[in-house]
């Protein structure tokens, strides 16, 4: 099982564009093996958790929410999957989110998903 430490090492990786969702559930499809099991070093999991966080947005309180979910559950929802890894030239890779016709709807949705 490959464990991964930082979003910058996951692009290395990557053979096509892998989600948040996909992350967070602990699979990806890797260059040489295709789908395949994965570890994220706490560290990775956390700064996934905190970019969610603040591109979902919210009051403090619903920060504090999402990112607990985030952090100790596992979440399904199809918003996640719009998350993905990015990387442009060499600025280090993080998570944007591909924004349907209306993102403050898209998160408002996520938001109330999270907070349950």
């Amino acid at each position: 099982m490959k464990t991964f430490n930082s979003l910058d090492h996951v692009k290395r990786f990557e053979h096509v564009q892998v989600s948040a969702q996909e992350l967070l559930n602990g699979q990806m499809y890797l260059k040489d093996k295709g789908w395949d099991d994965i570890r994220l070093k706490p560290e990775l999991k956390e700064e996934i958790c905190r970019q969610l966080t603040e591109t979902i947005g919210g009051h403090k309180r619903t920060k504090e929410i999402v990112f607990s979910t985030l952090m100790h559950e596992r979440p399904q929802h199809w918003a996640l999957e719009r998350f993905f890894v990015v990387q442009y030239g060499k600025k280090p890779a993080r998570l944007t989110y591909c924004a349907g016709q209306d993102m403050t709807w898209e998160m408002k949705q996520l938001r109330e998903y999270l907070k349950k």
